[in-house]
């Protein structure tokens, strides 16, 4: 009796996970029990092949299942255009862990897991504050210049430079200056060099698919190995909140209320802060909402910035007539060994053809963070409720062979028109797309143009052995530690 009924439970099992969650979406991949589609996902790694596959055979709407979670996929870009652009707001909600979001920030607060009218007013004021740092006085140009005067000092004393180390104290440094008014130097390394391991940690441990099933219940939580990958995430995170708590702390003692100006973000945002009290906006400005929102662009920032610059170092290192042209145009241009700026910008095509390409082929997110319906929608005939995830894949976008033929390919060209002049494609969408975009783009695009071109204005960068081109499962995918020598070009 215990035997039949064992086998009942399993078939009932069986018919739920099989059928019955599946029948009103559109169709997928057949998930696993916990796992869903991960191990596809980890079998294709970075993922990219996985999802491409899966739009290939079920169109550029399909459902795969994140663990037990059903997540509706986006893979090309009308569609996107037709939803996440033009119906925004319906799709403006937030995939949500909850349990994991409170254990790790306090309360659904920051920007990447707030929702609603508090994360309406928390990206107004990011985008504001950062826009202002870009312009006028143009604090960002001026934090980002003095980072590569010192990064190129570094590598023109070093025989064997460790590029990405270099990288990612210089972007670290960068973030640290327009969030707290400092950068990492001999005094505050130390500082750079804790954050930094602690980020990598807990980048590490939040792409496990043992963490992913984890956060799904409770109950789950309790079991090994699944507790473990869970509570590796918590002990990094601690570390990280902790140095944003010092820093927060410092500068509420150092703001000067009656300025107009503000030499930082955190400054900004206190004075932000105190005008807003007495209002109905004051009740969105709290010391875990202040925590949660600089943590989210400190970890943010970092990572995607400095990979992408190694990244493009290493496409550069392996199409040595890629980094010839760099530099006729930089000679023909520039015709001096000054330094460049944002005003040359525009008269650099290829230098931004380059960039573009490189942020095209590196595809830093082989997995969007999925969003949530706020409203009942329909995507290509499907109809889904409100609460439904739904995942616009940039990764597929950025890979389209329709748009970007023999897509694994570096071809900076392709960004180029007939008459050399910089070309454009809407599908091009490293930062994401529609109202959830990463509201640090700017600020990414800036560093990227002016670390990039004074390299390879100042160096001819080369390699005794040419770096890894192979990227593996991440949130975030990384390049694999490489060495690079240089060269000064003028003398």
């Amino acid at each position: 009796m215990i035997g039949v009924i064992l086998v009942a439970l399993v078939i009932l099992y069986l018919t739920y996970e099989l059928y019955w969650k599946r029948r009103n979406l559109p169709p997928g991949p057949t998930p696993l029990p916990l796992f869903g589609n991960l191990l596809d996902v980890m079998k294709n790694s970075p993922g990219y092949e996985a999802f491409r596959k899966w739009s290939k055979k079920y169109g550029p709407v399909y459902t795969y299942w994140l663990g037990t979670m059903p997540v509706v996929v986006v893979s090309d870009y009308e569609t996107l255009k037709e939803t996440v652009i033009k119906d925004g707001d319906k799709y403006a909600g937030r995939w949500i862990f909850e349990d994991f979001i409170k254990d790790t920030k306090g309360g659904l607060f920051g920007l990447v897991f707030s929702e609603g009218d508090l994360w309406r007013e928390q990206r107004r004021l990011t985008l504001h504050t950062l826009r202002d740092f870009g312009m006028g006085r143009n604090i960002m140009e001026e934090r980002v210049m003095v980072e590569v005067d010192f990064l190129l000092e570094k590598m023109a004393k070093q025989d064997d430079i460790r590029i990405q180390a270099e990288l990612d104290l210089a972007v670290g440094s960068v973030i640290n200056g327009i969030l707290f008014g400092y950068r990492f130097d001999e005094d505050h390394e130390h500082e750079y060099r804790l954050v930094k391991n602690s980020l990598r940690d807990f980048v590490k441990a939040g792409s496990s698919p043992l963490f992913t099933v984890a956060c799904i219940s409770s109950l789950i939580r309790q079991i090994p190995p699944f507790k473990g990958a869970y509570a590796n995430i918590l002990a990094p995170n601690d570390v990280l909140y902790n140095f944003i708590r010092k820093q927060i702390a410092a500068k509420r003692k150092q703001v000067d209320f009656d300025s107009e100006t503000s030499n930082d973000f955190v400054e900004s945002y206190l004075k932000e802060w105190e005008r807003k009290k007495g209002t109905p906006q004051g009740e969105f400005y709290f010391e875990r909402q202040l925590e949660a929102l600089i943590f989210d662009i400190w970890t943010a920032g970092q990572d995607t910035t400095s990979n992408t610059i190694a990244w493009t170092i290493a496409y550069i290192l392996h199409h040595p007539k890629v980094e010839e042209k760099i530099h006729e145009e930089l000679d023909r241009v520039i015709k001096s060994d000054r330094k460049i700026t944002l005003a040359d910008k525009n008269s650099l095509p290829y230098v931004n053809a380059v960039i573009s390409e490189s942020q095209r082929l590196t595809n830093l997110l082989p997995l969007n963070v999925p969003r949530r319906t706020t409203e009942n929608v329909v995507i290509n005939g499907y109809k889904l409720p409100a609460d439904t995830l739904v995942v616009p894949q940039i990764c597929c976008v950025m890979y389209d062979e329709k748009v970007f033929p023999d897509p694994y390919k570096f071809d900076p060209s392709r960004f180029l028109n007939l008459d050399g002049s910089l070309k454009t494609y809407p599908e091009l969408i490293p930062f994401s797309i529609g109202k959830r975009s990463c509201p640090g783009e700017g600020m990414a695009k800036v560093e990227l143009y002016l670390f990039i071109a004074n390299i390879f204005q100042r160096f001819k960068v080369s390699a005794k052995k040419l770096p890894s081109l192979e990227k593996e499962l991440n949130n975030v995918v990384i390049p694999k530690t490489f060495t690079c020598q240089v060269e000064s070009r003028h003398r």
